[in-house]
């Protein structure tokens, strides 16, 4: 505490005794009194801030207060004016006597000349707008519909002149971004209002992925329409097969049509599709099988379903036999169906009869 305890013989005192004490210089007690008693109670002393500061209050450099008194107690507050020009510091208008003295003190300093009308800018205007202003005071501007504020929209008053005024910027979008594989479906425009969106679509052989729309937000465009690449070119090569009327590039979902050459036979799609840049699996182009009357001669069979002696038949078709008349058979009975593979056939055999 500010102060000390007259007449003290123990360390530890007795509580609901009073016991003398006097303040330091510039503290007085509660009371105002140079000296009082203080209590000693269950909960402590009391007063439990005994001693109490005292400030004077007589002059004002650069200002003025209207209240006679002169001296303070700790904890109050007195409102004070400044001359024109003239602050206390941070700008306030009052001032509190503390344990160390008034705060702010009691001096009004320079603070600036104040400020007239703030300037006018275009496309724009001050909020709330005021004849004049006192240093430190600020204006703030707003713009006109279709513009933004460029710079800080609050301009502050610094002693008779005004910080820098910002500008109101259009925010209509120019110079319309291009993209590949991508064209404009409207007309072209010098410029374009914020929040108008533009539409685009894609080249030939492209597909749009995501949206095909952009748009224009307070001078900048905003989105990105992306048209993928997805035609194909280049039909897989078949042996000993031609493409029907091969271009040198394809749109998506088209086909080319596959022929096989000579006597061979088309196995699988004879239509081979481009989905997504990618063609679909190519036939193939098999040799057929010829069966002749030599064949079955030297192995002692016979076409099971024809009179014929001379057949072409097709890769992975089946083919069945029987033994002429007089003769049975030596392979096993299933040999009796085979197939043609690739130009190829297993002939089965048959022996003469005995007996």
């Amino acid at each position: 505490m500010e102060g000390y305890i007259m007449h003290l013989k123990d360390t530890f005192q007795q509580v609901l005794v009073n016991t003398i004490y006097r303040c330091n210089r510039y503290f007085v007690t509660p009371s105002q009194s140079p000296w009082d008693y203080m209590t000693c109670t269950l909960k402590g002393w009391s007063p439990e801030v005994p001693c109490l500061r005292q400030c004077t209050f007589n002059y004002l450099e650069n200002g003025y207060y209207t209240n006679s008194q002169e001296k303070y107690l700790q904890g109050k507050t007195v409102r004070v004016r400044c001359h024109d020009g003239y602050s206390l510091h941070n700008n306030q208008n009052t001032m509190t006597c503390t344990e160390k003295g008034w705060y702010p003190p009691p001096i009004c300093v320079r603070v600036g000349l104040p400020c007239g009308l703030p300037p006018s800018i275009q496309n724009g205007a001050v909020r709330h707008k005021k004849d004049s202003y006192q240093y430190g005071e600020k204006a703030t501007y707003t713009c006109n519909e279709g513009f933004r504020i460029y710079g800080f929209a609050s301009i502050r008053c610094l002693g008779g002149k005004w910080s820098r005024t910002p500008k109101c910027i259009s925010t209509d979008c120019f110079n319309l971004p291009s993209f590949d594989g991508v064209v404009l479906t409207g007309k072209k425009k010098k410029s374009y209002r914020s929040g108008e969106q533009v539409a685009f679509k894609c080249q030939p052989y492209y597909q749009l992925d995501g949206s095909n729309t952009i748009q224009c937000v307070k001078s900048k465009w905003i989105g990105r329409p992306v048209c993928r690449d997805v035609s194909c070119v280049n039909p897989p090569r078949v042996k000993n097969a031609v493409i029907q009327s091969e271009r040198p590039r394809y749109q998506n979902g088209e086909r080319v049509r596959y022929e096989c050459i000579g006597t061979y036979d088309i196995l699988g799609d004879v239509d081979v599709t481009c989905l997504n840049g990618t063609w679909t699996k190519p036939p193939q182009c098999k040799e057929t099988c010829e069966i002749s009357e030599e064949m079955m001669k030297k192995h002692n069979i016979q076409l099971k379903w024809t009179t014929s002696n001379k057949l072409y038949s097709k890769t992975q078709d089946h083919i069945e036999f029987i033994c002429k008349h007089g003769y049975h058979p030596v392979t096993p009975y299933r040999t009796f169906r085979t197939a043609c593979q690739e130009g190829k056939v297993v002939y089965p055999r048959c022996g003469q009869n005995t007996g």
